[in-house]
């Protein structure tokens, strides 16, 4: 039997709703969150949820709640954003906002999860992403499931009271692992 797109082996992906308004906002005005993310200032709730309707309506973007295969918990977000059927790529997004979930594997069972949407589902041929050069953990899951590094954006996000360098990474199909 073939897997099902958006299952993995421990988290599934699910459309957003507008009931997850409320994790959403927990998430995106916590620290430990949002120091992984580009995201800088607090939000507020009427932010959250037009973000989160605007968003879902657009074309190029596929949007997924993270949760975890057993219990349906939601654990974090997910998007594979400006998906052109010209170049046949987009830009991958991912944070985990349950910090319980950090270790277990969610993240990369995730992220393989992503890039098998992104191949079979949306037929895409590379997925990129940027990640903060001081975040091992993250880089360190990226290149199990198959990125690799493509250079650095130095000086990219000045954030937390300095300029932070970007690691560019990508994954073309065929190179999931």
């Amino acid at each position: 039997m073939a897997p099902r797109p958006f299952e993995g082996e421990r988290s599934r992906l699910r459309a957003r709703e507008e009931s997850d308004v409320d994790v959403f906002y927990r998430w995106i005005n916590d620290w430990q969150t949002v120091k992984f993310l580009g995201q800088r200032y607090p939000r507020s709730m009427t932010f959250e949820r037009q973000w989160m309707l605007g968003t879902e309506s657009r074309y190029g973007e596929a949007q997924f709640m993270i949760e975890t295969l057993d219990e349906r918990r939601a654990i974090g977000w997910l998007g594979l954003h400006a998906a052109t059927g010209e170049d046949r790529s987009a830009t991958l997004g991912i944070a985990i906002g349950e910090s319980d979930f950090l270790d277990g594997g969610y993240g990369s069972d995730a992220m393989r999860t992503a890039c098998r949407v992104a191949f079979d589902v949306m037929n895409l041929h590379r997925v990129d992403l940027t990640v903060f050069d001081w975040n091992e953990r993250a880089i360190r899951v990226y290149e199990k499931v198959g990125f690799q590094r493509e250079g650095v954006l130095r000086d990219a996000i000045y954030k937390a009271g300095r300029w932070n360098n970007l690691v560019h990474m990508s994954i073309l199909e065929g190179e999931l692992r």
